[in-house]
């Protein structure tokens, strides 16, 4: 018996797949957001000293 032996267990094998996929993004854009929200340190010294 495979993962075809019913509508349902079709159906939740989708949902779970779209479901990971969803969190799979968000997690990718919170992290690309901390990055672009961080400086590294050398441009804070830039700004500070008018480097």
């Amino acid at each position: 018996m495979g993962l075809l032996h019913c509508p349902i267990c079709i159906g939740l094998a989708v949902l779970s797949a779209i479901r990971f996929s969803a969190h799979a993004v968000m997690a990718y854009q919170l992290e690309r957001g901390r990055a672009a929200a961080s400086a590294h340190p050398a441009t804070l010294l830039g700004t500070v000293f008018g480097i």
